[in-house]
């Protein structure tokens, strides 16, 4: 998270739109010498990508000259402001008072301070979900915490937990039936919980809460703040929250909570909203559809493509299918608008939210990348938007998937797809020969040669950060630690090295699930570092890297070690061997489903290799750059994609076929445990719980555990605990299993020796 990029900071003009209509959110802060902090207030508002608002600020009795001023300029910028003046009651007087004086037609109200800022998509998501669960009462995001300190503050929620620590600020979207119903506020007091007490109240009147898990909401850190000023009067303070919490009944009340696994057998629903229809943009506006935006070589793609396309001349819009805490999320969020689906919608309404996005945005093309919902919403979109281009790419055959990966899902919508691309010639062989996909082609993704630059690196110094031994030649390994990469042979391959040259030193930069296989297994000479964002540093430090994987489209470690005049050991999976040749390292051939003996001499050939190239390093290390120069570089991947998406413009993309949103469907059930997968590993990894799920025999005992165990801040300890009882039913079930089986063996074989013997007596009387 870059903490420093928060929204506000300047006026972005999202464009008109063509359908005007009344206020549907009213959004209520209340005001007390902010002049210092409203004008960033006022930018990240202004640009709200849903416009269907208005912005009512309550002056609660300001003092300073200049803070009355800058609201009255503040005021008179937009015709969706309107300024009240008060005497000096406190933030809950204030805002109550603003509740009153709402237009009529507004539906909902959002709650947003003079000193906090917000995501300019975070008004269109929150109306989304409330729209899409009339179920729910009120729904806040992820809070980013920046200013005097910086953090994330994300929690599961649950009624218990809200009654003892209240989980989320002031900013959320209440429907306003709702609010008046449980009579807004209603504290007169001064530095009150009176946030708190409102979410208690709701909850109280059995209104459910919807936490969105995008990081929307900035919190501006002060030790002025209202909050501030509660907690050193705590005791007061509580007051009110533990006389409502007392009066909530131990109900069965359940937050809506995304990511949300999705019902298996879901059917499109239609909805009444009133959505905003915006003019065309002069530029060209491309939807993208990812899966998430996570540190790895197709991620690095998306987001090099996007921002290295002229920004005068390309729009960019990312739609998110698949739950992830998305790491780099703040990197695209420079150069595109970001919507992650998954964390503000139900995987059923994806399909009518990327259509809305189409027809609101007038988007010109659509890219689709590694995201199994974007190719199967194609044919229901493609044939509602026919003139549209829909094209996908494509980063290799995933031979240990049943269904091949991304391949399978662009072979069964091929025909609404205008082109498919692939990132080297041995997939697109695949794409050609295997699936029929004749309309494809390649293009490298390259890398970014000024970035990955060894005149810019000091290796001794750089050495010294990492503590690596300055006397030794280091080989790198950097990568996720995962099946794929097959880091127990590259361990092997490394101790075979080492007994014939020890002179060598082993980096490994990476994380993964099978990280602590790999700690259990090195010695001295390895040195882990674990998840590494500068990995440009490692190369600086590395004589060559290694690249063991058993399957790859052509990796991007290997364009960034060549650029940096380092080496790289390979495997020939993929397209490897049409980057990496023995001018610039060495090659090993992937033996897919290798016998013992194979494998033995697949990792022989790597230490060779790994031996040849460091005997002669020096005049190897001459071709390295100069490869990636010559043909190698994201400049021109870039000015390619440019000619391409023009070709497309001028061509008549219109398709005949036409089918209904079943095919949507039909791929919610296909990939409802993967989703499901996805969506586990978030909660685990992220808020350190196990929701209630379908496939947990005991939810209810495994949510009620881990909430009590995060609470005493024993969560890990706790944790060994339920994977070992979990592991021990395993371990009987299997246990069961075998000796069932085995209990059926013993007749089976006294049956199989029986029919043996009467088949070889009966012989001579069949002829």
């Amino acid at each position: 998270m870059d903490y420093k990029n928060y929204p506000g900071k300047k006026i972005q003009n999202y464009g008109e739109y063509t359908n005007q209509n009344k206020p549907l959110i009213t959004i209520i802060s209340p005001y007390y010498n902010s002049g210092n902090t409203i004008e960033e207030t006022y930018n990240s508002i202004v640009n709200q990508t849903y416009p269907y608002f208005e912005w009512i600020i309550v002056d609660d009795g300001s003092k300073e000259k200049e803070s009355i001023q800058k609201l009255k300029e503040i005021e008179k910028k937009d015709s969706r402001i309107k300024a009240y003046s008060i005497k000096n009651g406190g933030p809950a007087i204030a805002r109550d008072y603003a509740i009153e004086k709402a237009s009529p037609s507004t539906k909902y109200v959002f709650f947003l301070d003079s000193d906090d800022v917000i995501d300019k998509t975070m008004l269109e998501c929150l109306y989304w979900t409330l729209e899409t669960h009339p179920e729910g009462s009120f729904a806040y995001t992820t809070t980013v915490n920046f200013g005097e300190r910086e953090f994330l503050w994300e929690r599961y929620f649950t009624v218990e937990h809200e009654k003892e620590e209240n989980l989320l600020t002031i900013s959320a979207m209440v429907r306003k039936e709702d609010l008046i119903e449980v009579g807004g506020f209603g504290i007169k007091e001064k530095a009150m919980y009176e946030d708190w007490n409102l979410w208690l109240k709701l909850i109280r009147a059995g209104k459910k809460p919807i936490r969105v898990s995008a990081p929307l909401f900035w919190y501006r850190q002060t030790n002025t703040g209202e909050f501030s000023k509660a907690k050193k009067n705590d005791k007061a303070a509580m007051k009110y929250v533990k006389e409502t919490a007392k009066e909530i009944p131990d109900n069965k009340l359940e937050a809506i909570q995304f990511p949300r696994y999705g019902d298996t057998y879901a059917m499109q629903k239609e909805y009444e909203m009133v959505l905003p229809d915006y003019k065309k943009d002069k530029r060209t506006t491309i939807l993208y559809i990812f899966p998430w935006m996570v540190v790895g070589g197709a991620d690095f793609f998306n987001l090099d493509l996007i921002k290295r396309l002229p920004q005068d001349k390309y729009r960019a819009i990312i739609l998110t299918t698949t739950p992830s805490n998305n790491p780099i999320r703040s990197e695209f969020e420079k150069y595109a608008d970001v919507y992650d689906m998954s964390s503000f919608l139900d995987r059923i309404d994806y399909l009518s939210f990327t259509d809305y996005m189409i027809s609101s945005r007038k988007v010109d093309i659509v890219f689709i990348s590694n995201s199994e919902y974007g190719y199967y919403m194609t044919p229901f979109l493609k044939t509602k938007y026919p003139n549209i281009p829909f094209l996908d790419y494509i980063h290799c055959v995933d031979i240990f998937d049943e269904r091949k990966g991304f391949a399978r899902c662009s072979r069964d919508v091929t025909e609404y797809l205008s082109r498919t691309y692939c990132c080297n010639n041995s997939t697109l062989r695949e794409l050609k020969e295997d699936f029929g996909i004749k309309n494809a082609e390649t293009i490298y993704i390259g890398t970014d040669e000024k970035k990955f630059d060894p005149e810019k690196y000091d290796k001794e110094s750089l050495k010294e950060k990492y503590d690596i031994p300055k006397d030794k030649k280091i080989i790198s390994f950097i990568c996720r630690l995962s099946d794929q990469k097959r880091p127990e042979m590259f361990v092997e391959i490394a101790k075979r090295v080492s007994r014939k040259d020890p002179s060598i030193f082993w980096v490994v930069a990476g994380d993964g699930p099978l990280m602590p296989k790999v700690k259990a297994n090195v010695d001295d000479n390895f040195k882990l570092l674990g998840m590494i964002k500068k990995t440009e540093e490692i190369y600086a430090i590395s004589d060559a890297t290694l690249n063991c994987s058993s399957f790859e489209g052509l990796a991007l470690t290997s364009y960034e070690s060549l650029s940096m005049g380092v080496p790289v050991i390979s495997t020939d999976a993929g397209g490897q061997a049409e980057l990496i040749n023995k001018e610039v390292g060495g090659l090993v051939h992937f033996n897919e489903n290798p016998t013992p003996e194979i494998y033995e001499r697949e990792i022989e050939e790597y230490v060779n290799e790994t031996i040849r190239v460091m005997n002669n390093l020096d005049e190897i290390k001459k071709n390295c750059r100069k490869r990636i120069i010559e043909g190698f570089t994201l400049d021109l991947m870039a000015k390619k994609f440019d000619r391409i998406f023009q070709e497309l413009l001028k061509e008549d993309n219109t398709t005949e076929p036409k089918l209904n949103r079943t095919t949507y469907e039909l791929a919610l059930e296909a990939f409802n445990d993967l989703y499901f997968k996805y969506t586990n590993d978030y909660y685990e990894r992220n808020l350190g719980v196990w929701p209630t799920a379908k496939k947990v025999r005991f939810p209810k005992f495994y949510r009620h555990a881990t909430n009590f165990l995060y609470r005493i801040g024993a969560y890990k300890e706790g944790k060994n605990f339920i994977e070992f009882s979990r592991g021990f039913k395993r371990m009987s079930q299997e246990f069961i299993f075998t000796m069932k089986y085995f209990l059926r063996c013993i007749p089976s074989f006294f049956t199989f020796i029986f029919k043996c013997i009467a088949r070889i007596i009966t012989k001579p009387f069949r002829k």
